[in-house]
């Protein structure tokens, strides 16, 4: 359903009026409905056999929400780029990110709308691998390892949700930009680094400024713990881990401004848009103890899920067990995002949405696991060439003199 949020606000930016642009989105939207209800059938042993096209879905899907256009169109607060088809509560929230439909606008004159969305999230997802690859080898790790980022990239829900015709695979490639960015300030290339971070950070607030507030502010939160580390242990400021602390940190900064100035829509419109289903209840008397109530349960339930099946949970904690063992300057940048990721569902605690509010925790597993089997490898050939278990020292800041540094 946000969807046709982002296809109305790429029509509008395409110089369509919002009428005629929220009229699109809506066929749109009701052709996947009517697509989804013909794939229900056939798959229904008791139904299969009956000959359902999905025109009923379709129609009655269209009329309604071309009511629901007709009646907000005469509305006086429907401004910019909102679109006509939900309250208009929920439209300013999609109004505010102009990233995805801005960058989805010529695939969709290229290739029609379906494919052009389709083929957007393709380029998006293929790149976002590509910067994983990236990643890992800018930490000197072997190129087949680097590969198996890229497959873990494809293979875990990054790769499924950033193919969904949504603004994530979007999201998640400007994330994974930003933070090569932040490895190449850590191996000392702090001029490129810096212009490379603060301009995918910068595009990525386009696409959803909170999530990538939370991410930016994860990292720094974790960088910042590391200089302290090392102030208690008394022990050198590195001078690159200074940089991506002053670096994420006044990013942070900045967009919390501009998130003020402009009076873009906060946690409390997000925390009414949860509670009244989208602006289809009252808002309750006591709204804080609703949501702890609501975030008690889903917690409870994600954890009893994640037990039955632990996958994710092992992946998580061998993606931060690699990455702190591997390079702990880039453990704190990539366990920040996942944290941002955890911080993210906890302020949607609702199940329908399933992975995608989460997905920026599964970069964690995505880069950490490579660099797991990576030390794993070369502790396995130090201790094949020394004829004993030589226990590696951890990797913390740039060592291009130490032979586990170097980049295979």
């Amino acid at each position: 359903m946000d969807t046709r949020q982002y296809v109305a606000h790429s029509y509008m930016l395409q110089g369509l009026g919002r009428e005629e642009a929220s009229l699109r989105a809506v066929d749109y939207f009701c052709d996947s409905v009517r697509i989804r209800s013909v794939e229900r059938a056939n798959g229904d042993l008791a139904n299969y056999r009956n000959k359902n096209t999905g025109i009923a879905a379709y129609q009655e899907c269209r009329n309604s929400s071309r009511d629901r256009v007709a009646r907000n169109a005469e509305r006086t607060d429907v401004t910019g780029y909102m679109a006509l088809f939900s309250d208009p509560r929920i439209s300013v929230i999609f109004a505010t990110r102009p990233g995805y439909p801005l960058y989805t606008i010529p695939f969709i004159r290229v290739f029609g709308l379906a494919v052009g969305l389709w083929a957007a999230s393709l380029v998006a997802t293929v790149l976002a691998s590509g910067f994983v690859v990236l990643i890992l080898r800018t930490l000197g790790v072997s190129v087949p390892l680097a590969l198996l980022g890229q497959v873990l990239y494809y293979a875990l829900p990054t790769g499924r949700e950033a193919m969904q015709p949504l603004c994530e695979g979007l999201l998640l490639c400007l994330l994974l930009a930003g933070v090569l960015g932040c490895v190449r300030i850590l191996r000392g290339r702090i001029a490129s680094g810096t212009a490379l971070s603060l301009s995918a950070f910068a595009g990525a607030a386009g696409v959803k400024y909170a999530q990538t507030l939370l991410a930016v502010a994860g990292i720094a939160a974790m960088t910042a713990l590391l200089v302290c580390a090392h102030r208690v242990r008394r022990r050198e400021f590195a001078r690159p881990e200074l940089a991506v602390l002053a670096v994420t940190a006044a990013f942070t900064v900045a967009l919390q401004l501009v998130i003020a100035a402009l009076a873009l829509p906060s946690t409390q419109s997000g925390l009414q848009d949860l509670l009244t289903v989208h602006y289809s209840r009252s808002m309750a008397p006591h709204p804080w103890h609703e949501f702890l109530r609501l975030s008690a349960a889903f917690w409870k339930e994600w954890l009893r899920a994640a037990l039955m099946e632990p996958l994710v949970l092992l992946l998580l904690a061998g993606g931060a067990w690699g990455a702190f063992r591997y390079h702990r300057p880039f453990a704190c940048l990539i366990v920040g995002t996942a944290v941002a990721g955890f911080v993210n569902q906890a302020g949607h605690p609702e199940t329908a949405m399933g992975p995608r509010l989460m997905v920026m925790a599964m970069l964690l597993p995505v880069c950490g696991i490579p660099l797991l089997v990576e030390s794993h490898a070369r502790r396995h050939g130090r201790r094949g060439q020394d004829g004993q278990d030589t226990v590696l020292p951890p990797r913390v800041g740039r060592q291009s003199s130490a032979p586990e540094s170097v980049s295979r």
